[in-house]
Formats: structure tokens, C-alpha cells, sequence
């Protein structure tokens, strides 16, 4: 199994600093060495895999507005290419956090943590199904 061209060019979009593509590249490249050394050669696709899926959320919340300056959150299902980026964009928020290691050495210890299921993005996946399935109620209703 190998990651799809579309997941890599998510990560390398979702990386990109200052228009720069090959920079991207080259952080997550190095991230995934850096797997591969710590792994076996053949499971360090797969840990990426788990690891996106792990943070990668179901539902997500959107913010309707009703009348005048009234808004509600409505829950939605998310379609596979959504979960994919969302869970991504997870996992980048949480390496980008914290300062305190290189960049593509945090976001291998993010991969690794969420596909263990622990960490800063599979929290916060938790948290995004936690609120809705509290606004579960407005669920029924489709106003856009």
C-alpha cells in the first residue's frame, strides 16, 4: 500500500511556507526517513496511514448564520477527501506548536503519536465529535 499522490500533494500544500513547494517536500521527505530509520522499512507507510486516519475527524462543525447576528453550529458529515486534509491540517497544528524540536522531527513524533491514538490531533478530533454530538439536535436540519 502506498500513499496516494493526492495526500502527498495535501501535506505538501498544507506545509508550504511562503509559497515555497520545495521546501515542503523536503520536510516531509525528511520526516519520513526519519520514520523509516526508527521502523521497519515496509510499516512506515502504513504508520502514516494510521496515523492520518487516527486524527482525521467524521463530523465536523459549520457555523450558520440565522438572523441577525445569530449563528448556530450545525454538525455535517465529512466526505473522505475532507477527512484526509482536516486530519492533516491536525497533525501539522499540533508540530507546529511546539518549538522546541526541527520541524519535520516534531511532525514524525506527531505521526507516530496519533498512530498510536494519543496526542495533541487525536484530541482534538475527540473534542470536534464531543461538540457534535451535543449540537446533535440541529442535525435534522439543512439551511445551506
Amino acid at each position: 500500500m502506498r500513499i496516494t499522490n493526492n495526500v502527498k500533494l495535501n501535506i505538501f500544500n498544507q506545509i508550504m511556507i511562503k509559497g515555497n513547494k520545495q521546501t515542503s517536500e523536503k520536510l516531509f521527505l525528511k520526516c519520513l526517513k526519519n520514520i523509516q530509520k526508527l521502523h521497519n522499512k515496509k510499516n512506515f507507510e502504513e504508520l502514516v496511514k494510521t496515523g492520518l486516519i487516527n486524527s482525521s475527524p467524521i463530523v465536523y462543525l459549520k457555523y450558520i448564520k440565522r438572523k441577525r447576528k445569530q449563528t448556530v453550529e450545525f454538525p455535517f458529515l465529512l466526505n473522505f477527501n475532507a477527512r484526509i486534509s482536516y486530519g492533516i491540517k491536525f497533525i501539522l497544528q499540533s508540530s507546529r506548536s511546539k518549538k522546541s524540536l526541527p520541524f519535520y522531527k516534531q511532525l514524525k513524533l506527531d505521526f507516530i503519536n496519533s498512530s498510536k491514538n494519543v496526542g495533541q490531533s487525536v484530541e482534538k478530533k475527540v473534542i470536534i465529535h464531543q461538540q457534535a454530538f451535543l449540537k446533535k439536535k440541529f442535525a435534522n436540519y439543512r439551511w445551506f
